[in-house]
């Protein structure tokens, strides 16, 4: 007995100095690390549902899906943006007439900082010199072809993405991917140093235009680009949204559109803009807004609703509006009833049951 039990402590003793290293350089975990995050790769069972709406198709932006720190990575897909990202880069060093090392030491600042960094849900596994260079490739890029597209007619005929209005467009749709983001305070910090006199926040409202469902904007500064895309719509609403956890409230249950109009409701089109001001009155007239739905349309509500599903702090505005309307538009005929109703759904019948299933 005697034996055993100085073997079992010896047994002991040897878990004990294993598990004291395995924790050595295990740093805990900083609440307001924690509290920082704000760009998330999108949770397995989400993605499941259509991969392709979550994942970059030409542009990779950030470290999720850039070769060195995803070593899943093995094809050259982004090959070619990679290189036109460096010939931005040189341009918009040339614009600003500023040496790189202005730009790489703010960046460094803040990687010190660990801004930067935080803002990433997941660990990032490229070293330091590998995240600075992908941040101020990415960056200098990001800024430069919004600064082009922000003097449109001078380089109209010379950008080779405004050259190819389909590149760009995929370009566009990319930037508002979850996944595929920077922190937008890395964004206004490097445009500041360039002294120019609009604001970051206005240059990328414009350039995001007709993408964004909403036409106002908060005047805040979003976190990243998908914020700003759902931000866009809570700003525009003319209604007030309630408290936060009033909006985390899960809607169980909605008549269809055919259901409502056989009980006496009435459907009209809404002269609000937001998406979000749903109103119904007393005499029994639901107002909606018109919802002009594109082929890309899926991909950018996806990813609101991911962002919304991921972020502490966001209430599920958008994820509800979405909700409202798969309870109401439940077959074809429901469809039908809202084109029938001046057009408040500007899509084909098949095209919105499919994607909001």
């Amino acid at each position: 007995m005697k034996g055993e039990s100085k073997d079992l402590a010896i047994e002991i003793e040897r878990l004990e100095r294993e598990w004291t290293e395995m924790l050595q350089n295990v740093k805990p975990p900083q609440t307001d690390e924690f509290h920082m995050q704000c760009i998330y790769r999108v949770p397995p069972n989400i993605r499941e549902s259509n991969p392709k709406a979550y994942t970059p198709q030409v542009l990779s932006i950030g470290p999720y899906h850039h070769k060195p720190c995803d070593l899943s990575k093995e094809d050259n897909s982004f090959k070619a943006m990679e290189e036109l990202k460096l010939k931005y880069l040189k341009a918009f060093l040339d614009r600003t007439q500023l040496p790189i090392k202005e730009f790489v030491l703010k960046i460094k600042e803040m990687e010190e900082s660990n801004i930067i960094r935080s803002c990433y849900a997941d660990a990032i596994k490229c070293n330091s010199d590998d995240f600075l260079k992908m941040i101020l490739v990415d960056a200098c890029f990001i800024i430069e072809l919004f600064l082009r597209w922000n003097s449109n007619s001078e380089w109209k005929g010379k950008d080779p993405l405004m050259l190819k209005p389909w590149m760009l467009t995929y370009v566009d749709l990319d930037l508002l991917l979850l996944e595929n983001q920077l922190p937008f305070c890395v964004l206004e910090k490097l445009h500041k140093l360039t002294g120019m006199n609009e604001k970051f926040l206005d240059i990328t409202f414009k350039y995001f235009g007709n993408r964004l469902f909403g036409n106002e904007c908060s005047g805040e500064s979003p976190k990243h680009f998908n914020d700003l895309l759902r931000s866009s719509i809570i700003s525009s609403s003319k209604l007030g949204l309630g408290k936060p956890e009033e909006c985390k409230q899960i809607i169980k249950h909605v008549y269809s559109a055919s259901q409502l109009m056989e009980a006496g409701l009435e459907f009209k089109l809404s002269p609000n803009n937001s998406l979000l001001d749903l109103t119904y009155s007393k005499y029994g007239v639901l107002s909606m807004p018109s919802l002009d739905i594109h082929d890309n349309s899926e991909v950018l509500f996806r990813n609101m609703m991911a962002y919304e599903h991921c972020h502490l702090s966001a209430t599920s505005i958008v994820t509800q509006y979405l909700a409202i309307l798969d309870f109401l538009i439940n077959t074809e005929k429901d469809v039908n009833i809202y084109l029938l109703i001046r057009k408040l759904l500007l899509i084909g019948p098949v095209m919105l049951i499919k994607w909001l299933q």
